[in-house]
């Protein structure tokens, strides 16, 4: 079934352009894949992350579901990972 639920891993502080850590599951109203970076929403600003997992289901995240935000930009993966540049994936 999908959903609009992802699981991201967000970018290392100390070791940049490295995604580890534990995941944590965000709504998108954009089309997603498996490695995708994009834009995360946390309470102190915004964080680059990986998209680990997508079409979450809805069952696993009931206990959280009150406290989810939303992610609205992907960005292009090349250009970060290349040229450490954050630009707006256009498609």
């Amino acid at each position: 079934m999908n959903t609009n639920i992802i699981s991201i891993k967000y970018e290392d502080d100390f070791c940049p352009r490295t995604f580890n850590g534990r995941e944590y599951s965000y709504y998108t109203n954009k089309i997603l894949n498996i490695g995708d970076l994009v834009e995360a929403p946390t309470k102190y600003g915004t964080k680059i992350a990986k998209v680990t997992r997508i079409n979450v289901p809805e069952n696993e995240i009931i206990n959280i579901k009150p406290y989810m935000k939303t992610i609205t930009r992907k960005i292009n993966r090349n250009r970060y990972i290349n040229f450490y540049e954050i630009q707006e994936d256009a498609a």
